[in-house]
C-alpha cells in the first residue's frame, strides 16, 4: 500500500510527488496522458523546443525560479525591443516598454479604472475571497456588467475587456467580478499580470517548460509512475483509498487529485462528493484558448523596428510576442486566440485559421508575415485530459456559493492544481505552490497517524 497516490502528472502533481517523496513517503503517480507535463507541452521543431502550453516565468514567480535553478534549467529574457502594436476600436497605436505603460497614454479613464480595480482586489483575502466584505455584491455581477456600469469611456473599457479575455481565456460576460478581482489579487495587481519586465511574461525557459514536470518526477522510479492510465474511480475505505483505472486498482493511505476541477468531477467517487464540492466543480469550466507558434526564415518584424508584441480587440490574434530561440537562430511569433473567438475559429479548418492568423500579422508587419515555413497550433479544448486552458474560471454566484470546497479535503482526498493556488492562480507558479500545499497536508496527516514511510 502506498502512503499517497497522486492523480495527475502536471506541475502540481509532480511537485506533490517530489515533496512527499523527499519526506520519505512511498508515492505512486498516475497520469492519463502518455506524457508528463499536463498543461505544459513542449514540441521539438528544427532542433529547438517550442511551448504549446504554459511558457513564461514571471519576475515574482519565486517557487518556479527556485525549481529551475535547482535543476540547472536556464531561462532567457522575453524579447520586447522596439515598437509594440495596439489595435483598438478600429484604430492603430504604437507604444514601447510594458503593457502597463498604456496607462500613461491618453485613454480617458484607463488609469483610474485600473487603480480602482487593483484597490478592490487588494481588499480580498487571498485564500478565502468569498469571505471578504463585498464578496456577495461583487459575485452577483459579471465583469462586463461592472465595466459597463462604472467605466463610461469606451477605450478604457475595451482595454480592460481585452485584458480579461487574454488572461482568463474567457469573455468578460462569462466571469464573476469577484473571480476576476481574486485573479488580480493573487498576482499582485494589473501591472504584474500584464507586463514583461518584472511581470508575468518576463522570461522563457530554454528547452521548454514541460521538462520541469519531467525533472520533478525523476525522484520516482519507473514502477511508481503509471502513464496512459486515466483514473475512473476513487473509493474511500475507513483507513485507505482505492484508486481505479482501466488497468488496475491501487491502494494508498491518501490521494491527491491534481487535475482541473472540471476533470476531477468526472471521476466516480464512492462515497459521492459532498454537494458543495460537486456544485463548485460544475461551476468552473475551463478557459478556451488556441495557441499558435509560427516560424519564419527571418525576423522581419525586428528589421523594421517592431517587437512582435501586439494586442488587439479585433483578432483573431488578441495578443502575440516574439518567440525566437534564445540563440537567435529560430525566428518565431507566438500568438493566442482566446474566448469567444477561439470557439468561432475552432469550427473552421486549420488552413482557414492559419490564413486568418497570417493575415492578422501581415496587417501589422507587412506581407512577409504571409510566408512562414512552419505553422503550429494547439486547441486546448480538444485536449481530452485538459478540456481547455489556461485554467478553470468561475461565473457569477459561484464564489460565494461553493468556493470553500475548492481546496478543502474530502476524507482522505486532497486537491491540487493551479486553480487551488493562493498565489498566481492559473500560472505554473500557482501549480507548483498547490502541489507543495497538498503534499504538506498529506505529509502532516501521515505524521499525526504515526505512519512510517515505506521506502
Amino acid at each position: 500500500m502506498y502512503d499517497a497516490i497522486i492523480v495527475g502528472g502536471g506541475l502540481a502533481g509532480t511537485q506533490a510527488a517530489r515533496t512527499l517523496r523527499e519526506s520519505g513517503s512511498n508515492v505512486l503517480l498516475i497520469e492519463a496522458r502518455k506524457r508528463l507535463g499536463g498543461r505544459t507541452e513542449s514540441l521539438e521543431v528544427e532542433n529547438y523546443w517550442f511551448d504549446l502550453g504554459g511558457q513564461w516565468v514571471g519576475g515574482t514567480h519565486d517557487l518556479l525560479k527556485k525549481t529551475l535553478e535547482r535543476f540547472q534549467i536556464n531561462t532567457f529574457p522575453q524579447y520586447d525591443e522596439g515598437k509594440h502594436v495596439l489595435e483598438l476600436n478600429g484604430k492603430r497605436h504604437f507604444y514601447q516598454g510594458n503593457i502597463s505603460n498604456l496607462n500613461s497614454m491618453n485613454f480617458d479613464g484607463l488609469f483610474e479604472t485600473i487603480a480602482r480595480m487593483d484597490k478592490m482586489a487588494a481588499s480580498l483575502d487571498t485564500t478565502w475571497p468569498a469571505r471578504s466584505e463585498h464578496a456577495s455584491e461583487w459575485d452577483r455581477l459579471t465583469l462586463a456588467q461592472w465595466l459597463h456600469a462604472n467605466v463610461p469611456a469606451p477605450d478604457a473599457r475595451l482595454i480592460i475587456e481585452w485584458f480579461a479575455r487574454v488572461c482568463l481565456a474567457a469573455e468578460p460576460h462569462e466571469v464573476s467580478l469577484l473571480f476576476y478581482l481574486h485573479f488580480l489579487r493573487q498576482a499582485g495587481g494589473y501591472a504584474l499580470l500584464a507586463d514583461i519586465r518584472g511581470g508575468a511574461q518576463q522570461d522563457r525557459i530554454q528547452g521548454g517548460s514541460q521538462q520541469v514536470s519531467e525533472r520533478l518526477a525523476e525522484c520516482l522510479d519507473k514502477t511508481h509512475i503509471r502513464m496512459g492510465e486515466p483514473v475512473r474511480g476513487i473509493v474511500q475505505e475507513k483507513d485507505h483509498v482505492v484508486v481505479k483505472t482501466a488497468s488496475g486498482a491501487y491502494q494508498g493511505k491518501y490521494v491527491i487529485v491534481a487535475t482541473p476541477p472540471a476533470l476531477a468531477s468526472r471521476i466516480a467517487y464512492c462515497p459521492p462528493m459532498p454537494a458543495v464540492r460537486d456544485d463548485f466543480t460544475q461551476r468552473m469550466p475551463m478557459g478556451t484558448i488556441i495557441k499558435t507558434v509560427i516560424l519564419y526564415d527571418e525576423p522581419f518584424w525586428r528589421q523594421t523596428g517592431f517587437s512582435a508584441e501586439a494586442i488587439s480587440d479585433m483578432g483573431p490574434i488578441f495578443i502575440c510576442y516574439d518567440d525566437t530561440s534564445h540563440d537567435d537562430k529560430k525566428f518565431a511569433i507566438v500568438g493566442f486566440i482566446a474566448g469567444e473567438a477561439a470557439r468561432f475559429w475552432a469550427r473552421k479548418s486549420q488552413e482557414e485559421r492559419k490564413r486568418a492568423v497570417l493575415e492578422c500579422y501581415a496587417r501589422w508587419w507587412g506581407p512577409k508575415a504571409l510566408t512562414p515555413h512552419v505553422y503550429l497550433e494547439k486547441n486546448w479544448k480538444e485536449e481530452e485530459w485538459s478540456r481547455g486552458c489556461y485554467f478553470g474560471v468561475a461565473g457569477p454566484g459561484s464564489m460565494t456559493a461553493s468556493f470553500e470546497a475548492l481546496r478543502t479535503p474530502v476524507g482522505r482526498i486532497h486537491w491540487a492544481g493551479t486553480e487551488t493556488a493562493t498565489r498566481w492562480m492559473g500560472y505554473m507558479e500557482g501549480a507548483l505552490e498547490s502541489g507543495v500545499r497538498a503534499a504538506t497536508e498529506v505529509r502532516d496527516r501521515l505524521a499525526r497517524e504515526g505512519l512510517k514511510p515505506k521506502l
